[in-house]
């Protein structure tokens, strides 16, 4: 017997489009469009996006107030937004329409991102990385997510790179990239058991289980042994401010720790974490409206 569907609409920032997206797919949501500003829309507008996001009927009002009590939990940052009620909507394929908002992304010179449904060209000469959106924050399409490909991808070959950690690791994306760039020594973690369970999807599907090895702790109760040389952190403004020291102190002397998860607005209290850390600040890059940092310790 058939279903009803139910619509909750979000107007909010681009920059958290893959964050909602992400949360909501974990709900149990089995689709979500995408509607770009118009062209007539004022600069506000502009930099805000609409998503249809659906559930089942019987499902969206629990869902809708999931997405209310998560946005409140963004604070300011992720204001102004708009969220409408549940409407019910006529019946359509949603496990498989929302396939396509997930097209390649070319990151970089040397990455690309690809779901796993769809097959490379045969002269791709860029490094894939198949991911299953949905499963666990961490598509690609969040510049905070991008900042960190994009500066694996400036480094060049990482094989001559030591012991990596992937900090709070999602959906492993950053692991994988790393190990895609020729790292062999990968320690990916999340305190979500599902983002684990998401990241080893994702991890074997890219055959990197010899090069990640993938736990569920709660940072600093992680387990590190030696410093590392490369730390890969994309997280919250809250995250690092309780744990900035103990993250400095599992980077090896001369490793490079990539630090995002930002907003723009935060840079002065973002670099006087990193001198917290005992590291020093290489380089800083913004895109809409997020930063990340390249730190490495002396």
């Amino acid at each position: 017997m058939s279903r009803d569907w139910s619509r909750l609409r979000l107007t909010i920032s681009k920059s958290f489009v893959d964050w909602v997206s992400a949360e909501v797919v974990d709900w149990g949501s089995s689709g979500i469009e995408v509607h770009e500003p118009g062209e007539n829309d004022s600069e506000e507008g502009r930099g805000r996006i609409t998503l249809d996001i659906f559930f089942y009927s019987e499902d969206a009002a629990e869902a809708y107030i999931k997405l209310k009590n998560f946005l409140k939990e963004l604070g300011q940052q992720a204001l102004p937004f708009d969220l409408e009620s549940p409407e019910p909507v006529p019946q359509v394929d949603w496990a498989e329409n929302w396939r396509y908002h997930f097209p390649p992304i070319p990151l970089g010179e040397k990455l690309l991102i690809m779901p796993p449904w769809l097959k490379t060209e045969p002269n791709e000469t860029r490094k894939v990385i198949y991911l299953q959106p949905g499963m666990a924050f961490g598509t690609g399409h969040h510049p905070t997510t991008s900042m960190i490909l994009e500066g694996l991808d400036k480094l060049g070959d990482l094989s001559g790179i030591g012991r990596v950690l992937d900090v709070g690791c999602g959906s492993a994306i950053l692991a994988i990239g790393a190990a895609r760039l020729g790292a062999g020594r990968i320690l990916a973690f999340d305190h979500d058991p599902e983002a684990v369970t998401a990241a080893r999807f994702n991890i074997s599907r890219n055959d990197l289980e010899d090069s990640i090895v993938v736990a569920r702790a709660q940072f600093p109760g992680i387990p590190a042994g030696k410093p590392f040389e490369l730390i890969l952190a994309n997280l919250y403004f809250s995250f690092f401010e309780k744990n900035i020291e103990a993250l400095g102190s599992v980077t090896a002397p001369g490793g490079i720790a990539f630090i995002s998860g930002f907003r723009k607005e935060e840079l002065k209290a973002a670099h006087s974490m990193i001198e917290r850390a005992g590291m020093e600040l290489n380089s800083t890059t913004d895109q809409g409206g997020w930063i990340m940092m390249e730190a490495v310790r002396p």
